[in-house]
């Protein structure tokens, strides 16, 4: 189990009255400035109003000018740039800022972003060599860069001129360049200093516009940047917290297609779109392009006009985005199952986990997941000859200095403070472990809990309100360096809830006072996570969101805690368990069962025998007893299924549906689609068409989006239903063979649960 976050409440001090009075509003909102370090009235109200922000000069920053005057001449004589960026969403939009900016000067400009797979981060010299062939005049990096001194001085042997933009940590030297941007070389405290890549990129633009005297739209491109901040964790300080207000406000009404057609995708209403949109929504589905396949498309689908190419472009997203999901579920799963299996790990001061076969491209969010679950350093590798993988830190250990202090046993590594990537031989691996251990052992204090979650005051549920949300919302954006605020709502039940999201990994939970006041509130990845049994305290965070154009007060669960009544009320509970999975007579066990038991509900799916009345998953309620009798498609299912029926007996057969092969997958999905089409108005459950298929969710989704890529029908994506339509869009044959390809694991995936399922202890799988 992992340990709890301590609670701590935020003392707050006397302000000035007349601090108070200039700042306006809730007493909160002054004393959260006040408390946070804007002890002036000019820096508070610039801190909330970017209006009222004096932004810094790009020239600040060492070498602009050279850079500019190496831009300029390229420009001029029609050299041609290279710009070389990252896969990460900060690395794709710093590409697209300066491909776009340079074309609009009329520069001859080329790009390139590494390919994960094949080069990882950085300057790989094959890859150069691939790139002179076809040739280039300038390199300019962005997001990358800093470190490169091989690649980058074998350039300059070549007399090619060279500018790096970047913002990762100095080395002791700096890199062979004619001009080196980055923030990093300001002092510390100056407002340009927490800038990410994009960041540093739009100041090289900006320079460049204003050295020669030229018009920029600015707004277009912090949009770009926003996305960058955000999803890099920038912190919010000085000119990044502006650009990054500057650039929300520029997205809600943007004029990329792509975007507008990301966000239909995603549900999101342009209007409102905040930092949260972009962490949870946005930035992922954009990062899963970059992770698991090629993010040079990005650059096209970011600035494109043309409609149809950003629709094609978006569907890849969307694809690979579900690929996303399902590649870091299995991830999680089997780094869940390494800790469980090992005292070791699970005790030492940092999780340090490998597995050959773990996809490399998300075990970067695995690994940030299971921070938050545990509150420890965590590092995760794969691959089997060297190894190599992403280190994810807690406040108080510069993960890249603890990676550091063992460079000796290391191939590669390089990162921040907070999140670093790294590369060794699998020889050098168990020395490696222990060494870190002992680094992270002698740094972090002992026992060493969680970083406590700060809480800004306590509510009552009668309390919250839209109006104390907006005035919550005035100390927007949040993010890192400036958290958002936690409110204590004490002494709560559940009274109701249910999983959500493509592969159902959300909670959605009602919760109710004793007085009957209710809250419903979103618990971003909470469907693994045990629930409250009994009452409890809860931690909260409060936003404002849409729903079908009327504002409605939203919250996120945090944290909670059994009260002192919990306590004493909380009572373990055991499910009766009886398991016919080896009987050879299953059908008429369960004929004899309807017999003894007529009101079991039994729940089944796919080939399904006649004379037996099953239910499917979007058809179950409430019954002691629970009949299992296909194998279900994933433990999510399975989870979403106890908790709807919440039985007290269960009885297992799990028999094989008939339908886990693409062929038949695919065409029990089509006729259910030509179905919805022919008698439902082209509406249909995702739940439902799972249950009509036997399926995980995610591969119902991809499974309509490939019958989509084929030419044979139109999908569009609402919530828990999709509105399918009989038009033929045109076949996309490469989209087309990436989805059957990601259709295939999906599928292959449930049967290996299907297979676990079979030989598993149920006790272990199975309880209240």
């Amino acid at each position: 189990m992992s340990p709890k976050q301590p609670w701590v409440h935020v003392e707050t001090h006397p302000i000035p009255i007349e601090f108070q009075e200039a700042i306006g509003g809730h007493p909160l909102v002054a004393h959260t400035l006040y408390e946070r370090g804007y002890r002036t009235v000019d820096e508070a109200l610039a801190f909330l109003d970017p209006d009222l922000y004096h932004p810094s000069s790009a020239f600040d920053l060492p070498d602009m000018e050279r850079g500019c005057d190496l831009l300029t001449r390229a420009i001029s004589e029609q050299a041609c740039i290279l710009v070389w960026g990252d896969f990460d969403v900060d690395g794709q939009t710093a590409t697209t800022l300066l491909v776009e900016g340079l074309r609009g000067l009329g520069a001859n400009v080329r790009y390139h972003i590494p390919v994960r797979a094949k080069e990882s981060h950085g300057i790989r010299k094959e890859v150069l060599k691939a790139q002179l062939v076809q040739g280039f005049d300038l390199l300019l990096t962005c997001d990358t860069g800093i470190t490169e001194f091989e690649s980058l001085q074998w350039v300059r042997n070549l007399d090619i001129p060279i500018i790096v933009t970047d913002h990762h940590l100095l080395a002791e030297r700096m890199p062979p360049a004619d001009a080196v941007i980055n923030p990093q070389r300001l002092e510390e405290g100056h407002p340009l200093r927490t800038l990410p890549g994009v960041g540093v990129a739009y100041q090289l633009i900006e320079g460049l516009y204003a050295s020669l005297g030229r018009e920029l739209d600015l707004g277009r491109l912090q949009e770009l940047v926003a996305l960058g901040i955000v999803s890099d964790v920038a912190e919010q300080r000085g000119d990044t917290r502006y650009l990054l207000q500057r650039g929300l406000k520029s997205l809600r009404k943007t004029s990329r297609v792509g975007l507008i057609r990301l966000f239909e995708n995603a549900e999101l209403n342009p209007g409102l779109i905040n930092e949260g949109h972009i962490g949870f929504q946005i930035a992922p589905r954009l990062n899963a392009v970059g992770r698991l396949g090629d993010a040079n498309p990005m650059v096209e689908f970011l600035t494109t006009q043309d409609k149809s190419e950003a629709r094609r472009l978006a569907t890849l997203i969307e694809g690979m985005n579900i690929k996303r999901r399902s590649e870091t579920r299995q991830v999680e799963r089997g780094a869940e199952a390494q800790l469980q299996a090992s005292s070791d790990d699970r005790h030492a001061p940092a999780i340090v986990l490998h597995h050959p076969g773990w996809p490399g491209g998300v075990v970067g969010i695995v690994a940030s997941r299971l921070v938050e679950r545990y509150h420890k350093p965590v590092i995760l590798l794969t691959g089997e000859d060297p190894i190599s993988g992403s280190a994810r830190s807690v406040p108080g250990l510069h993960i890249t200095e603890a990676i550091g202090a063992q460079s000796d046993l290391l191939n590669n590594f390089g990162g921040h403070p907070m999140a670093a990537g790294l590369s060794l031989p699998v020889a050098h691996y168990p020395a490696f472990k222990r060494r870190f251990l002992a680094t992270v052992e002698a740094q972090l204090p002992s026992g060493a809990v969680g970083e406590p979650i700060e809480i800004a005051g306590s509510l009552r549920l009668d309390e919250l309100d839209l109006a104390l949300v907006r005035e919550i919302s005035r100390l927007g954006p949040f993010g890192q360096g400036n958290p958002a605020l936690n409110f204590r709502v004490n002494d709560l039940r559940v009274v109701a809830e249910s999983t959500v999201g493509i592969e159902r990994e959300h909670r959605q939970v009602t919760v109710a006072d004793k007085e009957n006041n209710e809250l419903r509130l979103i618990w971003w990845n909470g469907a693994d996570e045990r629930l409250p049994e009994a009452q409890f305290d809860l931690v909260c965070q409060l936003t404002e969101s849409d729903y079908k154009g009327t504002p409605q007060l939203s919250a996120e669960w945090i944290d909670f805690q059994l009260s002192e009544a919990g306590k004493v009320e909380i009572a373990s509970r055991q499910v009766e368990l009886i398991d016919y999975r080896a009987s050879l007579h299953s059908q008429d066990q369960l004929a004899q069962l309807v017999l003894e038991s007529p009101r079991a509900l039994i729940w089944g799916e796919g080939d399904l025998p006649n004379a037996i009345h099953f239910k499917g998953r979007h058809e179950l309620e409430k019954n002691p007893h629970l009949v299992i009798w296909t194998a279900p498609p994933s433990q999510t299912v399975l989870q979403h299924v106890l908790e709807l029926v919440q039985p007290k007996q269960v009885t297992v057969f799990a028999v094989e549906p008939g339908i886990g092969e693409l062929h038949a997958f695919m065409s029990r999905l089509g006729s259910a689609a030509k179905y919805a089409l022919n008698n439902l108005g082209g509406r249909a459950s995702i739940e439902r068409l799972g249950a009509t298929c036997a399926a995980d969710e995610s591969a119902v989704r991809t499974g309509l989006l490939l019958w989509e890529a084929r030419g044979m029908l139109s999908v569009n994506f609402k919530g828990e239903e999709v509105h399918i339509r009989a038009d033929r869009p045109e076949a996309d044959f490469d989209a087309s063979a990436l989805l059957e390809t990601m259709l295939k694991e999906l599928l292959e995936e449930s049967r290996a649960y299907r297979r676990y399922f079979h030989q598993v202890e149920l006790r272990s799988i199975i309880n209240r």
